[in-house]
């Protein structure tokens, strides 16, 4: 039974898995070659006619529920994408940003007739958890995501298919309803604000981002810290801390001589108040699926394993729900579970952990195994992944874990136990920790193109059938190093191949535009739209290319605000000389030359940059590309030439591009003797 269970969740995922990412002809040569492997190694591994009919049937089943979902759910709202309607809906989703802005996710109608899930950014308008909101008119889109941040793949795994721009008229309805759900968010709400008041802003911050998820309201420079760290788990509400909320009842219910179904009812309340106030993630509905799954065999006298139970967790979870094979939440979270519920126990099976050093090298692969499982995921979700997590793992987790129960004590006892005050100095240990350790670049390993990615998965596949089919602890260890051998010198061949390369990169949100200029381990950024959203594409651009230094910084708009902004998030990334446009000094910088007329120019070996009269012009040999803002008069371009910005005065050039019909964030590579190549991000 727990093998077809295992089996069916598996041949389940895969299914959604091909039906969501895989389509034309060479998708179908690439099904038939994997079902002609999977047969074959199958039928090595001891498989029977029944456990092939089972994989079949869930596969298809999967296929088929994905491809009905798409067709009768998802094409149909998408058709009003670019189309102009009302919406009616209440309020399921509200999420606060500075300025009084807010974003709110509607669960109604477009113009009364299609049932739909949708988010619009507007004013704050004071609406809660379940009050009505109409539209009178706003023009649907789709919600896309771009280089910083794939959005449209998340909203689309919370089942949220279009966005409302230029929304007017709108209307709030106040609703009496749904008490107890509002009741929680405004329980929740206050112990944030109290683990603030009480342990300060950082460190309340953090304990809430624990207990909550609420890791949005961490400053963005802390969950930098923590991902480069490896212990980003910890700020999603997950296995660990289902598992401890479980335990800490359990153990509780245990002291009272509570009767054990009494306490399973009470402990399965628990959980969905723990979900409810953590808003849902799919990481904790998943780990309660599974502890319920424990507690209730150990409950009706019957044997159950990590593997089944996530099996069964997964494969709910699938059906109720084909696009959360979008989530990288979800993905991350069932990944993560069978490296430390699954893979480290198996390949840890042999160590005597009777003795100290045997219980903490039990502990160390136990998490090397993990960020093993999750190594190719964390390179296609984050660009890269921390080598130092199973070290990190096992030195701060225990203080997270102390942290941990603090605050789940403090919430369910509604701050009548408090040890808030001594947590205050773990969580700013924590914080501390972190922060060192993050700053050890050699410890972050960014994938840096995806042909690295691609080649992670495949020696992941590899490293699995080597399993499968020998069925060797030894051997699949020595596989498994041998593959991050591969994965690393793979890394490295093609860091050298971008150090020689002459690269023009363009990135930005819509038709604002900041160009980076790397080769030969040089970095040079020019902003030239003064965007507050470009830093933030910069600093993923040289992060993901393993470069921790910019040696130019030019600003030639919106100077005051931009230095500023760079300056927030290139705190990881060291800046060397900075020019500014006009006469006006940079407050808070006292190393800002500044250039009037005479505009920037910089000249070093075959490669020459320089800005004027509103043009940027970067040249490598005998190539040549400038930059300039759509609609301006000018003869100072050579060679290609992007326009950005809006309303474009256009041309029949084919060596010429507009942002605002091709989009941002590509690579322009230069040959030194002519020519070019492009390559979007």
């Amino acid at each position: 039974m727990k093998r077809k269970m295992i089996l069916a969740a598996v041949a389940y995922m895969a299914g959604l898995f091909f039906a969501s990412f895989f389509t034309g002809t060479f998708s179908l040569l690439l099904l038939i070659l994997a079902a002609a492997a999977v047969f074959l190694i199958g039928r090595y591994c001891g498989m029977v006619r029944r456990d092939f009919v089972i994989a079949g049937a869930c596969f298809t089943a999967a296929a088929v529920s994905f491809g009905l979902y798409t067709t009768f759910s998802y094409n149909r709202i998408i058709a009003y994408d670019g189309q102009a309607g009302s919406f009616r809906g209440t309020v399921t989703s509200v999420k606060e940003y500075s300025g009084g802005k807010t974003v709110y996710t509607l669960k109604g109608r477009i113009d009364g007739k299609r049932s739909a899930k949708l988010r619009f950014y507007t004013d704050d308008i004071d609406a809660e958890y379940g009050d009505n909101i109409t539209i009178d008119s706003c023009t649907f889109s789709i919600p896309r995501g771009d280089y910083l941040y794939d959005q449209g793949a998340r909203l689309r795994s919370d089942g949220v298919f279009l966005e409302a721009e230029n929304a007017d008229g709108i209307l709030l309805e106040k609703s009496s309803g749904h008490k107890i759900r509002r009741r929680i968010i405004a329980y929740r709400q206050r112990m944030c604000e109290e683990f603030r008041r009480e342990m300060g802003t950082d460190a309340g911050d953090l304990l809430a981002g624990m207990v909550f998820g609420k890791s949005s309201e961490l400053s963005s420079d802390v969950r930098t810290s923590f991902t480069r760290c490896g212990i980003a788990h910890i700020l999603a509400v997950s296995g660990l801390h289902v598992s401890i909320a479980a335990l800490l009842l359990m153990e509780l219910l245990k002291k009272l001589r509570m009767h054990r179904l009494a306490a399973y009812g009470i402990m399965n309340v628990f959980l969905v108040l723990l979900i409810l106030m953590a808003d849902s993630p799919v990481s904790a509905i998943r780990a309660v699926i599974m502890l319920d799954m424990v507690y209730a065999a150990e409950l009706f006298r019957r044997q159950n394993d990590t593997f089944t139970s996530l099996a069964a967790a997964v494969l709910i979870i699938c059906i109720f729900d084909p696009y959360i094979i979008y989530s990288s939440g979800f993905m991350l979270s069932v990944g993560g579970t069978f490296g430390i519920g699954v893979f480290a126990p198996y390949m840890t099976k042999g160590i005597d952990r009777s003795s100290i050093v045997g219980s903490i090298l039990s502990a160390f692969l136990t998490m090397l195994c993990t960020m093993l499982c999750i190594l190719p995921l964390s390179l296609l979700y984050f660009d890269g992944t921390s080598l130092m997590s199973p070290v990190t793992n096992l030195v701060i987790v225990p203080f997270c874990g102390v942290l941990l129960v603090t605050g789940i004590i403090y919430v369910f006892t509604g701050g009548y136990i408090s040890l808030l005050i001594p947590a205050k100095y773990a969580a700013e240990t924590v914080l501390d920790l972190t922060e060192r350790l993050s700053r050890t670049g050699a410890a972050y390993f960014s994938a840096g193109s995806d042909s690295i990615i691609r080649l992670a998965f495949l020696l992941a596949g590899a490293v699995a059938m080597t399993q499968l089919i020998l069925r060797s602890r030894r051997v699949t260890a020595w596989a498994a190093a041998f593959g991050c051998a591969v994965l690393f010198l793979g890394s490295a061949v093609n860091s050298r191949t971008a150090y020689d390369s002459f690269r023009v990169a363009v990135l930005g949100k819509g038709n604002n535009a900041a160009v980076v200029v790397t080769y030969k381990g040089r970095a040079d950024v020019i902003d030239l739209s003064g965007s507050s959203s470009s830093p933030d594409y910069v600093s993923k651009y040289l992060t993901s290319n393993n470069m921790s230094h910019a040696d130019i910084l030019v600003l030639t708009d919106n100077v005051q605000a931009q230095y500023s902004a760079y300056m927030a998030v290139f705190d990881r990334i060291d800046t060397g000389e900075c020019f500014a446009a006009g006469d006006t000094p940079v407050y808070g910088s006292h190393d800002t030359s500044l250039f009037g007329e005479d505009g920037y120019a910089y000249s070093t070996g075959d490669y020459y940059a320089a800005y004027k009269n509103g043009v940027l012009t970067v040249r490598y040999g005998g190539s040549a590309v400038s930059f300039a803002e759509s609609g301006a008069q000018t003869e100072d371009t050579e060679g290609m030439c992007v326009y950005y910005g809006t309303s474009p005065v256009k041309t029949e050039n084919e060596e010429t591009l507009y942002l605002s019909d091709y989009g941002n964030c590509f690579v322009i590579t230069l040959n030194y003797d002519g020519g070019h190549k492009i390559r979007r991000l």
